[in-house]
C-alpha cells in the first residue's frame, strides 16, 4: 500500500518536467524565428580505439571513394608563416575581360577643315579605306610651287650639261673684242683720228655760232628781238659749240684710273664667259646643280605627301568604335578623329606563380561569357609574359579565342578555364 502511493506521487513530477522542457523548446523557437526542417542524417559506423584518448571516425569504403572523386585537386605550397607545407586547392578558373587585339586612334596629320566624314560608329573598314577628308587647296598650291622649283633646277642642270652652241661662242667672242677695244682706248688715250674728228666737230660748232651771230646782229635793234628766229638760232649754235668743246676737252684729257679699271674688269668678265662656253661646265658646278635638283625633288615629294595625308585612311582592318570629328570642324596634326578596334580579340589573365611550370604556348583553354550562358568558346595560350608582377606574384597569360562566329566583343566579362596541355 505504501509502494503504490510512491508511484502515484512520481508520475506527476515527470509530467511537470516534460511540460517545462516542451515550453522551453517552444519559447526558443519563438525567439529564434522559423527554423529549417530537419533532414535525416545517416551516421557512419564507428568503433572506439583502444589505448587512445579520443575516438577516430572511420568512414565506410563507399564514402571514402566518393570523397576522393569529388574533392578538388590540391597542391602543396610552402607556408611562409610556419615554414610548413600546406595544401592549397587547385583552381584553373580565372576572371578576365575581352579586349580588342589592336586599338588604334586615327589622328590628323595636316592642318585644315574637315570636309567629309565617310564612316560612322559600327562600320567595318579595310586598311586603306578613306575615313575623313580634309581641305587640301593650300597644300595643293604648295605642291605646285615645289613642282615649279623642280623644273627650274632641272633646266639649270640641263644647260650646264649641254655643249655650247656656235652662235653662243660667236656672241661671247664679240663681247671680248668690244671690251678689249674699250680697255685699249682707256689705257692709251685717243688716237690721232679721234683727235682730228673731235677738233673738226668743235670748229664746225664755232662756225655755226659765227653765222648765227651775224644774222642776230642784223635784227638786234628790233624791240621784239627775243621773238625772232635769229635769236633762237644763236642760242642753239652756242649750246652746240659748248658741247663740242666739252667733248674735245674730255677726249684730250684721257680716261681716269677708275675708268681704266672698269674697262679691264669688263674685259676679264667677257673672257671668262667665253672660256666657260668653250670648256663646258666644271664637275663641281654640275654636282651643285644636281644637288639642287635632288633638293627640289624632295621638296616636291613632301608637298605631294602632305596632299595625300589630307585624305585620312584606315591603318588597319577593324570596326569604328568612336567618331570624334564632323564636317566643318578644324583638324590639326595629332588631333584625334576616330578610333578603330580590330576584329580579333584576346583575353589576358593573371596566373599565379605556382602554376608557371604548368603553362605552355598552345595550351588549350575554354572561355565563357555571361552574354551566352551555357556556351564555351575554345582558345589557346598565345603569349606568356617573360616576367612576373612582383606585387601579385602572377604572370600575364594572353589567350586568343577561336571565335569563328564573332560572338566575343571587346568589353565583355569572361571566365577562362585553362586545360591540361
Amino acid at each position: 500500500m505504501q509502494r503504490t502511493w510512491f508511484v502515484a506521487r512520481r508520475r506527476p513530477l515527470l509530467t511537470i518536467a516534460g511540460s517545462l522542457l516542451a515550453a522551453a523548446i517552444i519559447a526558443g523557437c519563438a525567439l529564434g524565428g522559423p527554423q529549417p526542417a530537419a533532414e535525416d542524417v545517416t551516421l557512419p559506423a564507428y568503433a572506439p580505439q583502444s589505448g587512445t584518448a579520443a575516438a577516430t571516425v572511420a568512414a565506410t569504403p563507399a564514402a571514402v571513394t566518393q570523397t576522393a572523386e569529388s574533392a578538388p585537386a590540391t597542391e602543396t605550397v610552402p607556408s611562409r608563416t610556419l615554414g610548413l607545407a600546406a595544401p592549397v586547392a587547385a583552381s584553373t578558373l580565372y576572371g578576365a575581360e575581352i579586349v580588342a587585339d589592336h586599338q588604334v586612334v586615327v589622328a590628323a596629320q595636316v592642318n585644315g577643315q574637315v570636309t567629309d566624314v565617310t564612316v560612322d560608329i559600327g562600320d567595318v573598314v579595310k586598311a586603306g579605306d578613306v575615313l575623313v577628308r580634309i581641305d587640301s587647296s593650300a597644300l595643293e598650291a604648295q605642291a605646285a610651287q615645289a613642282k615649279a622649283g623642280l623644273e627650274a633646277a632641272a633646266s639649270n642642270l640641263s644647260l650646264l650639261q649641254d655643249p655650247a652652241k656656235a652662235q653662243d661662242l660667236a656672241a661671247a667672242q664679240a663681247a671680248v673684242n668690244a671690251a678689249a677695244a674699250a680697255y685699249t682706248r682707256a689705257s692709251n688715250g685717243p688716237t690721232d683720228e679721234e683727235q682730228r674728228m673731235a677738233l673738226a666737230q668743235l670748229k664746225q660748232a664755232q662756225a655755226a655760232v659765227g653765222v648765227a651771230q651775224a644774222a642776230y646782229n642784223v635784227v638786234k635793234g628790233n624791240p621784239n628781238i627775243g621773238m625772232l628766229p635769229q635769236s633762237l638760232q644763236l642760242q642753239q649754235a652756242t649750246l652746240a659749240q659748248e658741247a663740242a668743246q666739252a667733248q674735245y676737252d674730255k677726249l684730250m684729257k684721257g680716261a681716269t684710273a677708275d675708268q681704266i679699271a672698269g674697262a679691264y674688269a669688263q674685259l676679264e668678265s667677257a673672257r671668262a664667259q667665253l672660256q666657260r662656253l668653250q670648256d663646258g661646265a666644271k664637275p663641281a658646278q654640275v654636282a651643285a646643280a644636281e644637288a639642287q635638283v635632288h633638293a627640289a625633288e624632295y621638296a616636291f615629294y613632301l608637298a605631294q605627301l602632305q596632299v595625300s595625308k589630307a585624305a585620312v585612311k584606315a591603318p588597319i582592318d577593324g570596326i569604328v568604335s568612336k567618331v570624334q570629328t564632323a564636317a566643318g570642324s578644324l583638324a590639326g596634326p595629332g588631333a584625334p578623329l576616330l578610333t578603330l578596334l580590330s576584329q580579333d580579340v584576346r583575353v589576358t589573365i593573371p596566373v599565379e606563380e605556382a602554376r608557371l611550370s604548368q603553362l605552355a604556348i598552345g595550351q588549350p583553354a575554354q572561355i565563357s561569357v555571361a552574354a551566352y550562358p551555357g556556351r564555351t568558346i575554345a582558345g589557346t595560350v598565345a603569349i606568356i609574359a617573360p616576367e612576373l608582377d612582383p606585387a601579385t606574384r602572377t604572370v600575364q597569360v594572353t589567350i586568343r579565342p577561336t571565335d569563328d562566329e564573332g560572338l566575343l566583343a571587346p568589353g565583355m566579362s569572361a571566365t577562362v578555364e585553362l586545360l591540361a596541355p
